[in-house]
């Protein structure tokens, strides 16, 4: 695969929230509306996924292909078959033009577009009986696009994980740890594009959130499971941590339980709104039956399995 060799460095981090206008327009220029923006004078191609193309039959998801993460988008064309022209060919030859491929996803009406990274396009290829803004059925293309950074964490480190010993690793016991990292990271792709930010704070800036299993990775009964967007929330590390531990969780309406035995010192100190019964927006159908697990085997249970908390403060690491 050609690769770019440009000095120019990217002025945005992943995981950051920017606005279209200002922040992403303004700086690389580039057209206003639409997927996908061709900067005459910028060494860019920018795209942007979100809820919106939905309404235009677009599709934008994640999978897992020959050991790597892959994103499936979209091309550009909202009414009769997709062309190969315009912002489509400027995605498929952004290689041999110099142009380096840059992500946003869009998080609603009026609200700022979350940088999801830089990408390389590998492959496209046609999907048929997919409807256009009418309602017709046509022909769309599919990019198959891979991510620069394989390793997907933006996220806040987690602090609360015990240090592992430096042990010599086979080379199958090093494949198996690249194949955990990347369900983990495929994980929280698809997380994305169920959940758009914090339940408990509000919080959109994947730098100061964390990627949440509602059912534990390690309860989890299949791989299927483990790498579904709709098992997981994205939680700020104070809600994280209660969630975790079951402090508090939450009903399939959105309603925020909080556990009785949760100190009210605690909850005055937090910083969090805790009140019970408070509405956290709802949730998918999809979410649902993982919430249930949630609230009938962690919440008001984890945390009666912590037999010594101090020496799990001692074994804590900062990654």
């Amino acid at each position: 695969m050609p690769s770019l060799e440009l000095s120019y460095e990217l002025p945005y981090e992943v995981g950051a929230l920017y606005s279209r206008r200002q922040e992403i327009h303004a700086r690389l220029g580039g057209q206003r509306q639409g997927g996908i923006s061709t900067p005459a004078r910028s060494p860019f191609v920018v795209l942007f996924t979100g809820e919106a193309g939905q309404q235009h039959g677009y599709s934008d998801h994640w999978e897992y292909e020959d050991g790597e993460n892959i994103l499936h988008y979209f091309g550009e064309g909202q009414e009769g078959d997709m062309q190969d022209s315009r912002g489509n060919r400027a995605i498929r030859e952004h290689l041999q033009n110099n142009k380096r491929l840059l992500i946003f996803q869009s998080l609603g009406k009026s609200q700022p577009y979350r940088f999801l990274g830089e990408f390389r396009y590998i492959y496209a290829y046609e999907q048929q009986g997919i409807t256009d803004t009418k309602g017709n059925l046509r022909k769309a293309i599919v990019f198959k696009l891979k991510p620069l950074e394989p390793d997907f964490n933006p996220f806040q480190n987690t602090i609360n994980d015990a240090a592992l010993p430096t042990i010599d690793l086979s080379a199958t016991s090093s494949l198996q740890i690249t194949q955990v990292r990347s369900k983990q990271s495929l994980f929280k792709r698809r997380l994305l594009t169920i959940e758009k930010q914090c339940r408990v704070t509000g919080i959109a800036d994947l730098r100061f959130l964390r990627a949440s299993h509602i059912k534990p990775w390690a309860k989890c009964n299949n791989g299927n499971e483990r790498i579904d967007g709709s098992n997981g929330l994205l939680l700020s590390p104070h809600a994280d941590f209660l969630f975790d531990r079951g402090w508090i969780t939450f009903e399939g309406d959105g309603t925020l339980v909080r556990s009785g035995q949760l100190p009210d010192d605690v909850v005055a100190r937090i910083g969090l709104n805790l009140d019970h019964g408070r509405k956290c927006g709802d949730f998918f159908d999809t979410q649902k039956s993982y919430l249930e697990y949630h609230r009938n085997v962690v919440f008001n249970q984890s945390f009666k399995k912590t037999e010594d908390p101090l020496s799990e403060l001692f074994a804590t690491t900062i990654s």
